[in-house]
C-alpha cells in the first residue's frame, strides 16, 4: 500500500490494516510518501491511498478492516 498523509483517515485505517493482514498472516508492506519526489515516482497516479496486491493494483478506495477482509477474500 502507497499512502500520504493528505487524507486524515489513512493515520487512523492504516494501522489497522496493517494488523488485520498481520493477524491473516498476509505479508504485507505500507510505503508511507512523505515528499513530491516520492510521489511522482511512485507506480501509481493516485498517491493519497493505492493498494496493491501481487503487484496488481486493486483500488484506490480507504479501507477499513471489514471491507479489507472482503477485498482481501476475493483476492486469495
Amino acid at each position: 500500500m502507497y499512502y500520504t498523509t493528505q487524507c486524515p483517515y489513512n493515520a487512523k485505517y492504516v494501522p489497522i490494516i496493517e494488523e488485520v493482514a498481520k493477524e491473516k498472516g498476509v505479508q504485507f508492506k505500507t510505503i508511507h510518501l512523505q515528499s513530491k519526489e516520492e510521489a511522482q515516482n511512485a507506480p501509481t497516479p493516485i498517491t493519497t491511498y493505492a493498494l496493491f496486491y501481487d503487484g496488481e493494483y486493486l483500488t484506490n478506495e480507504q479501507m477499513n478492516d471489514k471491507r479489507f477482509l472482503k477485498l482481501l477474500s476475493k483476492e486469495r
